[in-house]
């Protein structure tokens, strides 16, 4: 093993909230990767937007039914994206956001199974509902540690 990658590893052995700390942005990445172009599609109402989140839960936002929906997911998806970034800092920030999208994933996917849905169809947002609760999970961590 070369000296340099040996002082880098000896840091994360060392030094454990190096290692948090690392694994903590990876899946905020990895949670973004999702929870942003949600909230642009919700706020500024685009139809290919409105047409994955009527096909998933079967609202009406397409007939115009409940577009107070679209509104107060496009909130929620900005306010939990402002608490995640913030939550690399202050993790109870990172638990409210992710605590947020937990919610509303958890939300999709119960309205996608009252629907029949099952299988291949679920996949999506149960990976997006294990992201969410994995940054909701390293935040909490984070924030028993200080």
């Amino acid at each position: 093993m070369t000296k340099a990658r040996h002082i880098m590893c000896r840091a994360f052995v060392v030094d454990g909230r190096n290692a948090v700390f690392g694994i903590r942005v990876g899946l905020s990445v990895l949670l973004l990767l999702e929870v942003v172009p949600s909230a642009v599609v919700a706020v500024t109402r685009a139809r290919v937007g409105l047409e994955r989140l009527d096909q998933l839960t079967r609202t009406g936002v397409l007939e115009g039914r409940r577009l107070w929906l679209v509104s107060l997911l496009g909130v929620v998806h900005t306010l939990a994206t402002v608490g995640i970034v913030a939550g690399l800092w202050v993790p109870a920030a990172g638990v409210a956001g992710a605590g947020a999208e937990v919610v509303v994933f958890g939300w999709v996917l119960s309205r996608q199974l009252a629907a029949g849905d099952r299988g291949r169809a679920l996949g999506a947002y149960t990976l997006f509902l294990a992201m969410a609760v994995a940054v909701l999970a390293v935040d909490a961590v984070a924030l028993g540690t200080r």
